[in-house]
């Protein structure tokens, strides 16, 4: 994966409102310094980081990394399970960083949307899209009931960023 910038990151994580008690989720298949950008933002602000890693190598280095870190949960985390709802928690944001190629796209963000809080909001950091995959992106985002979808292609060199926006009463 190919460096993010780091002070184009910060903007990026200005989405992320500064107040207290927030849950955020990130999907990770490989390191980045997002990651560690997130926890950050996580100890400053007193939120909960729960990193579900889609790898073996990433749980491994990321348990070693942040042990005993109090504001982060990290899960070896399987892609392919029937849902992705666990224990009743719903994520203020919810992260992915994942390389969509190898992943259906549609089956990710029907079983993400159950676990997103009414209100919250999805990022989705992707390798530099055409128009073609960015419609793809919109979409898949519309039919699966997420709206207020921007796709900002912009911000970093390598990436193009797609934030999207759960709403009360869109759905199943």
């Amino acid at each position: 994966m190919k460096p993010i910038e780091e002070d184009k990151l910060e903007q990026l994580l200005q989405v992320i409102e500064e107040k207290p008690g927030q849950r955020i989720v990130q999907f990770a298949d490989r390191d980045h310094s997002i990651i560690q950008s997130i926890h950050n933002l996580c100890k400053q602000y007193d939120n909960q980081y729960y990193l579900n890693c889609t790898e073996d190598n990433l749980y491994e280095e990321s348990l070693k990394r942040f042990t005993n870190q109090e504001h982060i949960r990290i899960s070896k985390f399987i892609l392919r399970r029937p849902r992705y709802k666990l224990q009743g928690i719903e994520y203020d944001y919810l992260i992915a960083t994942l390389d969509f190629e190898k992943e259906d796209k549609t089956e990710f963000l029907e079983k993400c949307y159950p676990i997103i809080r009414t209100g919250g909001n999805i990022i989705i950091i992707i390798p530099n899209a055409g128009y073609p995959e960015r419609d793809e992106w919109s979409d898949i985002l519309q039919d699966q009931y997420y709206v207020s979808v921007n796709i900002i292609d912009d911000l970093f060199e390598h990436y193009d960023v797609i934030i999207a926006r759960r709403l009360h009463g869109w759905g199943n």
